[in-house]
């Protein structure tokens, strides 16, 4: 069974520069670095980035802009600049918002997140029937926490069947 990462290493030459150029900044840097620049969402970004650049103009535009964040990372490095991180933060969000509507990606986790919060207010509306019922008013909640995680969980890993996570 292939791993994401041996996944990662079929992309085209331009990723694998990419995977190259960031694995070496993730290798010689401080883990403190590699977390503030969130240098592993760069790469997943990347990959996505490649996967769609053969169909869609705009991908083929933000493979330069990530050659560009790439290039800077040495300088954020050694000057650390709050602009320039911002600036690189913004630019990796813009990325990340495309793949997210244009392609319909999600981040990990992201219907768990979901599934918690809607299985919270279900539970809660539920949990004064169950409550007056068992005599116990923390069931409710209990219950819908527990099908929205469950739900959540369904839904993250189906996506990431699909090939739709980031």
């Amino acid at each position: 069974m292939k791993t994401e990462r041996d996944v990662m290493e079929v992309g085209s030459q331009w990723y694998n520069r990419i995977d190259s150029e960031i694995s070496q900044y993730t290798i010689s840097s401080g883990n403190r670095e590699v977390k503030k620049y969130k240098l592993d969402r760069l790469l997943r970004v990347a990959r996505r980035v490649d996967d769609f650049s053969q169909t869609c103009d705009e991908c083929r535009t933000y493979q330069k802009e990530i050659e560009g964040l790439v290039q800077e990372l040495d300088m954020l490095f050694q000057r650390p600049d709050r602009q320039q991180h911002r600036k690189y933060t913004k630019t990796v969000f813009n990325i990340t918002e495309h793949l997210k509507k244009i392609h319909k990606l999600v981040d990990k986790g992201h219907y768990i997140g979901i599934g918690i919060s809607i299985g919270m207010a279900l539970g809660a509306g539920i949990g004064a029937a169950l409550g007056a019922a068992f005599d116990n008013p923390g069931v409710g909640t209990g219950v819908g926490l527990a099908l929205g995680a469950a739900a959540g969980v369904y839904l993250d890993r189906k996506a990431r069947e699909e090939g739709r996570v980031i």
